[in-house]
């Protein structure tokens, strides 16, 4: 029995999956022949009936054939015939007559029907469902249908291009959530210059009047001031031209350490006179030039700073070193330290502790991307023996980053 059972499983299974092209023809051929059938089964069933109603209504006559027998048998008259007997076979003559266009109308309307049912209606349905789910924009669900012919086929490709809405859905959420950090990133590093351009304009306003700074601190000033506009400048055209942070571009080029140590120690200097903080700089060891990117190194040197700055109590130090192949930014601060869920997730984006949420954690996600282009990397530790935390940052100048650009 399991061996019948398993061979009529397998010609439903290819009846099944038999293309429609060919499934329709076989369907019509099929109830065509029940239709021939059944025209032959009812002419010779009416021609039976009349045989017996002209049997009753006439006489026996003997006929004799060729070779002299005798045989016996009856006169079809229909003139002969009662009233009734007429209608009757009259009725038979067009049940012979009509018979097989009706079988044939009938067999093409359950062909149809029965066409639909099986090979039409289940994957009609499955698409109306899914197209209604799209509409809805609910993508979770699933377009099967198990048959290989033609709607299978649909149904598959169907499912294929709600797989690829799902993945594009997932991309639009990744790019609207890159334009999120974008945006807050451009509001939170506008800070740091903007503040520092306000303590150079408090320096300039406090002591112009009073004529106590030199014509070449002032011409230093200006030229601080004018970079740090410059720096706003360009950061915001690369939010304009870019999509994400991944977009953020990278361009090394060769950096003066002596002039790259004068713009770090000039925004300390300003951030002091805007008068937050106090901030200390020092420098451990500087090459004379250096392949860098200047723009990406000052731009995570904002995001520590502004980190640092809004956790600090008094003070924070800055401090740099570079070893030939290495450059290192250090930010030290004397507030209450990282936390050891801020030690694990302190760079992730929207990351944040405590009641003011503001920076949403964008700040450090920034620089830490920021390092990862420039070949370097970002950590968090607590400083040993007192309190405050500790960030370092580091940028690869070797040759290697021009790959890059």
């Amino acid at each position: 029995m399991d061996w019948i059972d398993e061979k009529i499983e397998k010609i439903r299974d290819k009846i099944r999956n038999l293309p429609i092209r060919k499934a329709l023809p076989a369907y019509l051929c099929i109830f065509a022949l029940a239709g021939f059938l059944l025209t032959v089964i009812t002419v010779g069933i009416c021609g039976k009936w009349q045989d017996i109603l002209y049997e009753k209504s006439s006489e026996i006559q003997v006929v004799y054939t060729a070779n002299g027998k005798r045989v016996f048998g009856y006169t079809q008259d229909f003139l002969s015939l009662s009233t009734s007997r007429k209608a009757a076979v009259m009725i038979l003559t067009a049940v012979q007559n009509w018979c097989p266009y009706v079988y044939a109308v009938v067999s093409m309307f359950i062909t149809a029907v029965l066409f639909y049912r099986r090979r039409l209606k289940k994957p009609f349905d499955i698409l109306e469902e899914g197209m209604r789910n799209i509409k809805e924009k609910n993508l979770e669900f699933k377009m099967e249908y198990n048959s290989r012919d033609e709607m299978g086929r649909l149904c598959e490709a169907f499912e294929e291009m709600r797989g690829h809405l799902v993945e594009n859905q997932k991309e639009m959420w990744r790019l609207v959530e890159e334009q999120k950090k974008l945006n807050a990133a451009f509001a939170h590093d506008l800070r740091t210059p903007l503040t520092v351009i306000r303590g150079y304009s408090d320096f300039l306003v406090k002591y112009i009047p009073q004529r106590n700074i030199s014509q070449e601190k002032l011409k230093d000033t200006l030229r601080l001031l004018s970079a740090q506009a410059e720096r706003l400048e360009k950061f915001s055209q690369t939010m304009k031209d870019a999509r994400s942070v991944d977009d953020i571009p990278f361009h090394p080029e060769k950096t003066d350490c002596a002039y790259l140590d004068k713009k770090i120690r000039g925004m300390a200097n300003a951030l002091n006179e805007a008068k937050e903080i106090h901030l200390a700089y020092s420098v451990r060891v500087c090459e004379n030039t250096m392949l860098a990117d200047e723009n990406i190194i000052l731009e995570v040197l904002d995001n520590l700073l502004s980190n640092a700055i809004r956790y600090a109590r008094q003070e924070v130090e800055i401090e740099t070193e570079c070893d030939g192949t290495m450059f290192y930014l250090y930010v030290t601060d004397d507030g209450p330290g990282f936390s050891d869920a801020a030690l694990q997730n302190a760079g992730k984006a929207y990351f944040s502790e405590g009641e003011n949420r503001e920076h949403f954690g964008i700040g450090l996600h920034i620089a830490s991307a920021l390092c990862k282009k420039h070949g370097g990397e970002i950590s968090f530790a607590n400083r040993i023996g007192q309190e405050g935390a500790i960030v370092s940052a580091s940028f690869r100048l070797s040759s290697e980053n021009l790959t890059h650009v």
